[in-house]
């Protein structure tokens, strides 16, 4: 009877704790958890920040590709509310530098691109930007928004809490689990 008492104890012990651990990261987990319905809304785009070509975080591609792609780390920016992160990408090739202005969604594995820019020309909105699936691209000019979100923007379906965060998870080139 004595043991039967001890290991109810140590289930209501386990209870209470659950309970209190549940309570504490409750709130943090429901910020999450709006972001996956089927009436999300994207805020306001803004406009495409002013970009760099030197500084950026090099974006990992097969050997031998002639086009060099990194993200400029000043243009990234979070929108906890919406759970979007927003960044410009470089390309630069032998003969050309181009840009787009992206965004990426964690909590559903999805990016979008808002605007292009090629060399000497101001950017262009896309007309039919939709978001997509990071998975499975096969075109080798859209497999990067999986690799930003495997190598920092994203902590699994989360949004990482600051660019600060990003910028040094992206520099470190430690992979999350994603999806």
């Amino acid at each position: 009877m004595r043991s039967f008492g001890r290991i109810h104890a140590r289930r209501l012990l386990a209870g209470v704790a659950l309970a209190a651990l549940a309570s504490a990261i409750g709130p943090a987990l429901a910020q999450y958890a709006d972001l996956d319905r089927a009436d999300w809304k994207e805020d306001a785009v803004p406009p495409p920040p002013a970009y760099a070509t030197s500084g950026l975080i090099e974006i990992e591609r097969s050997r031998g590709a002639s086009v060099k792609l990194g993200v400029d780390p000043k243009t990234i920016s979070i929108s906890h509310d919406t759970g979007i992160v927003r960044y410009v990408v470089v390309a630069q090739g032998p003969s050309a530098v181009n840009a787009t202005y992206e965004g990426i969604r964690c909590a559903t594995g999805e990016f979008r691109v808002y605007a292009h820019q090629s060399q000497g020309n101001p950017w262009t909105s896309y007309e039919d930007s939709s978001w997509r699936s990071m998975r499975g691209q096969s075109s080798v000019m859209v497999q990067h928004p999986y690799w930003l979100a495997r190598n920092g923007m994203c902590n699994g379906t989360v949004l990482r809490s600051t660019v600060s965060d990003m910028v040094h998870e992206l520099k470190s080139g430690n992979q999350s689990l994603y999806y």
